[in-house]
């Protein structure tokens, strides 16, 4: 866990300080990003953005376990580095909750889990037009929280796999500095760990199981290009 936040906090003060850089007059700034040719680009810029997640579970292994959809939000920050008008690259850091219902108390009773993650998109960006664009890169994710019921659970304790990745793509439109925009997130990490020690798991059904995180993103954004 300790190294797979290493890694998230590099690529964010990486991405902070390409960004830094490509500020007006900077060494790359968005009429030198191409390394020299001159490209009035209004894809470099930054901003603010938060919306809508409906994240339920999904894989061979939940046969028996209620995957109903939760619904939560999530909430960040954006750096996009523009190479031409058509072309560039967005990172993104996003608080995300998530969450999912589980047949997994006494009797098989209806339980609800909420788990909280960190999200860090890396995606190319293309403009159909100078107001949609199509979003697709890869993703990566730290769970920070997990609770049931309200009261939290012990990430180890409970068998939760505290790293994901996979991918995620998607459409925005642009409307002057506000953005609005869907996304769907294709979790290639499991949620449980593989051979939870018994009594560990919330359920043992969970154990070696091929659950995944399966999550739709609408939101809403203010960019400042520069």
């Amino acid at each position: 866990m300790k190294k797979t936040l290493l890694l998230l906090l590099l690529a964010v003060t990486s991405a902070s300080s390409a960004f830094a850089q490509a500020a007006p007059g900077g060494a790359t700034s968005s009429k030198d990003y191409t390394g020299g040719k001159t490209t009035d680009s209004r894809n470099t810029g930054f901003g603010v953005k938060g919306g809508y997640n409906l994240n339920g579970l999904r894989g061979d292994d939940i046969k028996g376990i209620d995957r109903n959809s939760h619904s939560d939000f999530h909430a960040g920050v954006f750096g996009q580095f523009g190479f031409d008008d058509f072309s560039s690259v967005q990172v993104e850091l996003l608080y995300s909750r998530l969450g999912f219902t589980g047949n997994t108390g006494p009797g098989k009773a209806q339980q609800t889990y909420r788990t909280t993650y960190l999200q860090l998109p890396i995606m190319y960006v293309g403009n159909f037009t100078d107001n949609l664009s199509f979003h697709v890169g890869p993703q990566a994710s730290l769970l920070i929280n997990a609770t049931k019921d309200g009261s939290t659970l012990g990430l180890a304790d409970n068998g939760f796999n505290t790293f994901d990745f996979g991918g995620v793509g998607g459409l925005e439109a642009r409307i002057g500095p506000a953005r609005v925009g869907a996304r769907y997130n294709l979790s290639l990490g499991k949620v449980f760990e593989d051979n939870i020690p018994a009594g560990k798991a919330i359920d043992p059904a969970f154990g070696n199981a091929k659950i995944y995180n399966n999550l739709l993103q609408v939101y809403v954004g203010i960019g400042f290009t520069q």
